[in-house]
């Protein structure tokens, strides 16, 4: 399923999605030229489920979390995501490259995945970043993408 998201996040343009930041899920279009590049249709369906956590309403924060905000993490939380995936996400945010307002979409849309890395993580990351129309720094792409560029060394 990730395999579809950086696709899609790499040829967003080539897709016909230029004009606006967000995919339509329901356009056969974008099915089609998925399974032509190679994907089966159940992956397509999974990614698609994936995008749609992302764009629901539920996610928009009451208010934002103030400077000093601590986030206490439950244990189921701590051991899907783990210390990397947790510290990782904490240097991101001490960087102000993560707002504090969309970590709790990232951590559930990294808590929707059934297995989880720190590469994987990394591409929630991004995927998040990306469909609240973030700035997104070229070198944080690198960065995020890039498996022995951990930022918080």
């Amino acid at each position: 399923m990730l395999d579809i998201l950086v696709y899609l996040f790499e040829h967003f343009e080539e897709l016909g999605n230029s004009e606006q930041q967000t995919i339509r899920l329901d356009a056969e279009p974008l099915s089609e030229s998925l399974i032509e590049a190679g994907f089966e249709r159940e992956e397509i369906d999974e990614a698609f489920g994936w995008l749609a956590g992302l764009a629901g309403d539920c996610h928009r924060s009451v208010a934002p979390p103030s400077a000093d905000a601590v986030r206490i993490y439950t244990d189921r939380e701590y051991e899907h995501l783990g210390a990397d995936c947790l510290n990782y996400l904490w240097a991101l945010e001490q960087q102000n490259a993560v707002p504090g307002e969309l970590r709790e979409l990232i951590i559930d849309r990294a808590m929707a995945m059934d297995e989880l890395t720190l590469g994987h993580f990394k591409i929630i990351v991004l995927m998040v970043l990306w469909s609240r129309n973030q700035a997104v720094d070229s070198l944080l792409v690198e960065t995020l993408l890039d498996e022995d560029n951990p930022v918080y060394n």
